[in-house]
């Protein structure tokens, strides 16, 4: 599902080898990981070849934890704006999942705010792990509880197929549909919910071995709904697609997803459509 995984190294102080998700991708077929620093190009300090050496040093420490008999580790020290690396390199070298992570419920929002995530979330054609991080510095990541927030469209069909990979690997998942207003308003409540009820079913008749996923049907404002439908199912990792109609590369981030980037408590997996070739 995700054999090459691309981690932010120094995203947020975060340390990369304390992150629940990079055990839990091991033991999902995980084979090559790739730890990216990127120096940012406006630092003064980025020239200081003390600094420099300091950065390899981290990245060679955290290789040293990460690496194993199953698990090739590569190092990319890079200068240049963080989103911009972490975005073209990962899809220069055919990733199938970047993962970043921020220190601190309060600090993981502040460092998102209009931030290098957000950028990343616009930019990636690959999907992206944004993993809040604790106070005891592990993320609370759990690949085994996937919960899909999906609105049923085509750019919801790669956070769909991985969604429902978890699941048939053994996950206990959840997925969601949120009726908005403008479905109350076209369609009546009842109409909605049934037929998004429907599209829900049909997804379930999907999942491939593995425990039936629960369905939950909010009503109301997406992003709003989303989160406390994640909170009440207590998900280990929200799962939902990204919008974006650029030929040659997805700029735009629906609202919601936007939304959900900037304001959740829980690890986001975002996913580009898959008809970009991802």
């Amino acid at each position: 599902m995700f054999e090459h995984v691309v981690v932010a190294a120094h995203f947020g102080s975060a340390n990369p080898f304390n992150l629940r998700s990079i055990e839990q991708l091991k033991q999902r077929g995980m084979r090559e990981i790739t730890l990216v620093d990127v120096l940012r190009s406006h630092d003064t300090s980025t020239g200081d070849e003390a600094h420099r050496r300091s950065a390899t040093q981290r990245l060679e420490e955290a290789r040293d934890n990460l690496q194993d008999a199953n698990t090739k580790v590569n190092l990319e020290l890079r200068v240049g704006q963080p989103a911009h690396e972490l975005s073209t390199l990962a899809h220069a070298r055919k990733a199938s999942l970047i993962v970043v992570a921020s220190r601190g419920e309060s600090a993981f929002r502040e460092f998102l705010r209009g931030s290098t995530v957000l950028q990343l979330a616009r930019k990636t054609t690959v999907p992206v792990l944004i993993e809040p991080v604790g106070a005891d510095g592990v993320s609370a990541t759990d690949l085994s509880r996937p919960f899909l927030a999906t609105d049923f469209s085509e750019s919801a069909g790669g956070a769909e197929g991985i969604a429902l990979e978890l699941i048939a690997a053994g996950g206990n998942g959840t997925f969601a549909h949120v009726v908005d207003y403008d479905a109350i308003e076209d369609q009546g409540e009842s109409e909605a919910e049934r037929h998004a009820r429907e599209r829900l079913d049909a997804l379930v008749a999907r999942v491939a071995g593995g425990k039936k996923p629960d369905c939950l049907i909010g009503r109301g404002t997406p992003s709003k709904q989303i989160k406390a439908l994640a909170n009440e199912a207590d998900a280990g990792v929200v799962i939902i697609g990204k919008r974006g109609h650029s030929p040659v590369r997805e700029l735009m981030l629906g609202g919601t997803a936007a939304a959900l980037v900037r304001r959740t408590e829980r690890s986001l997996l975002l996913v580009p459509s898959p008809r970009r070739g991802i």
